[in-house]
């Protein structure tokens, strides 16, 4: 990978941080810092597009489930998304290898967090001090400007440890780890979409009847070869067709009609 593309992969990292809230929650945490948007724009930006979608797939599925419970976070989902995203892009790894790479790396610096609540801390001191003095440049330094840099600095530092110093290492690493916990890891993290599909099936699927769209998708890629696309398009006019006619409103029974006797 080149410098420009790490440092953009770095960026992308930052902006869907949950402390950037770039564009707010929702549009920043919730949805660009989806392994399955993660997988898109570094496919993207490394020019893979397919393998992109792919892992982020596969990632998608793992990590459905993660989200933080009062403030708790147990995984950094950001990091899977982008920077192992690329560097599993870039090193050409499987997907279940980059799946068992990303476990304990998103538990690690999940406990960043920490770090950066400790800081926020002082920040917090400072702007205290701003608010007795009536210094509105020095609450918005320290509210805004400098937990912003010290975020920016930790990300952008986690992402280059990754993808600049860390492709090498990780390859190494794998290299003296014995094939038997390189193939049991593998089969881990081939394990944890299947998981994570499990966990998506039992929340949306409110009737048996409904399984039935499962089946077709999976008939869909496995039986007639279709592209992710392909499936993708035919799912959307599915659900425009089911909901066209779950909205059509409910006929009126004609027993339920009043006549008033002086009208006939």
């Amino acid at each position: 990978m080149t410098f420009i593309q790490i440092l953009l992969v770095a960026l992308m990292y930052h902006l869907t941080n949950t402390f950037a809230s770039t564009g707010g929650m929702v549009f920043g945490r919730y949805t660009c810092q989806r392994p399955l948007v993660g997988g898109l724009l570094v496919g993207l930006l490394l020019g893979d597009v397919q393998k992109g979608l792919e892992l982020g797939i596969a990632f998608q599925l793992a990590y459905m489930g993660a989200f933080a419970v009062g403030g708790a976070l147990t995984v950094d989902v950001g990091v899977v998304s982008y920077p192992i995203m690329a560097l599993a892009i870039s090193s050409g790894l499987d997907t279940g290898t980059a799946l068992a790479l990303a476990a304990p790396v998103s538990v690690l610096t999940a406990n960043l967090t920490h770090i950066m609540r400790a800081f926020n801390t002082v920040c917090t001191g400072m702007v205290r001090a701003a608010i007795e003095e009536v210094d509105y440049r020095k609450m918005f330094i320290g509210n805004v400007v400098l937990p912003q840099l010290f975020l920016a600095a930790m990300n952008f530092a986690v992402v280059f440890a990754l993808l600049y110093l860390g492709s090498g290492a990780i390859e190494s690493i794998l290299a003296v780890v014995p094939q038997n916990i390189l193939h049991a890891l593998s089969l881990l993290g081939g394990a944890l979409p299947a998981i994570g599909m499990a966990m998506l099936l039992k929340f949306n699927v409110s009737g048996n009847w409904m399984f039935i769209f499962f089946v077709l998708g999976f008939m869909m890629f496995a039986v007639m070869k279709m592209s992710f696309i392909s499936i993708a398009i035919a799912a959307a006019a599915i659900a425009f067709l089911y909901y066209k006619i779950e909205d059509r409103p409910e006929p009126v029974p004609a027993s339920a009609i009043n006549f008033d006797d002086e009208e006939l």
